[in-house]
């Protein structure tokens, strides 16, 4: 940070010890030097090393919904969205039981929808990271509501889960160096950017053994992650339009 006064618009008394600087009037300007931040190398990921779902396909049974079926095929309810604008139902409402929905792995469902091959590999390192967090994120949860503290208190974390949530936390920030690189002429919104951004600065407050709500620590990090994909896809299917 640079501090600066322009003391020829300055008029200076002295009383007794006191100084006293009355400005005529005062001008400070303060400056601030954006810090830098660089993003983690993007690791080498293959479409192939991201499981796909049990079943790629999932026929609706009586009862269920949108977000069943992504609990089921994508470890998350936050995932119905996701799982509507791949199947193209645009009113949840109306899904009937004997549909059948393709539920394939995340990197495929991408690259089928017509993703251009440069932001590839972001998808597969994004991939990457929830197929890890859904491991990682209830062993979090559990050591968390095992040392009984509340919200804004700290608990021991071992290192190697700390590790593993920085871990995650870095695959995001790598993949979203590439999505948004200033090379691309058309990058990813920033409605798919930012939720991501969030839920890796999220792990990284978890990472510290902080608790910053009980409630809704973990479940705002798996919401973000499935919004994430949601506006990805859209954007894909659009640009493929």
């Amino acid at each position: 940070m640079e501090f600066a006064v322009d003391w020829h618009r300055c008029r200076f008394s002295m009383d007794g010890m006191r100084l006293t600087i009355a400005a005529l009037p005062l001008v400070i300007s303060v400056g601030f030097q954006a810090a830098s931040f660089a993003a983690p190398p993007l690791p080498k990921i293959e479409i192939t090393e991201i499981r796909a779902p049990a079943s790629t396909e999932i026929i609706v049974q009586h009862g269920s919904n949108l977000r069943t079926v992504a609990a089921e095929a994508y470890g998350h309810q936050e995932f119905s969205r996701f799982v509507g604008q791949l199947n193209g139902i645009a009113v949840p409402e109306r899904l009937r039981a004997g549909a059948t929905l393709k539920t394939p792995s995340l990197p495929t469902a991408f690259r089928d929808a017509g993703l251009e091959p440069r932001y590839q590999p972001g998808i597969n390192a994004l991939a990457k990271a929830w197929q890890d967090l859904q491991v990682v994120l209830p062993q979090y949860a559990e050591v968390r509501n095992a040392s009984g503290l509340r919200d804004g208190q700290s608990f021991p974390i071992s290192p190697d889960l700390r590790a593993k949530l920085v871990k995650c936390a870095d695959l995001m920030d790598a993949a979203i160096g590439l999505l948004q690189h200033p090379s691309n002429e058309h990058s990813v919104p920033q409605a798919t950017i930012g939720q991501f951004e969030g839920a890796a600065a999220s792990l990284r407050q978890l990472s510290t053994g902080t608790i910053g709500s009980r409630d809704y620590d973990v479940f705002m990090i798996q919401k973000r992650i499935g919004l994430g994909f949601y506006y990805a896809l859209i954007w894909t299917q659009q640009r493929e339009q």
